[in-house]
């Protein structure tokens, strides 16, 4: 079985960003539930990302 995860590109003067996730196509209530669900779960790569945000607005 052949699942392709989508993507998204995004262009940010030269640079080109892929965004490779299946969040590119939740809408936003579907992503929010997301995030709270796995918040809830402990997902250890959201909270190292939710840290380095917040570190990055100190």
């Amino acid at each position: 079985m052949d699942r392709q995860i989508p993507s998204k590109t995004i262009y940010h003067d030269k640079t080109k960003i892929v965004i490779h996730s299946p969040l590119v196509v939740m809408t936003k209530e579907e992503k929010q539930k997301w995030f709270e669900e796995e918040l809830e779960k402990g997902n250890p790569t959201l909270l190292e990302i939710m840290e380095a945000a917040w570190r990055c607005l100190e």
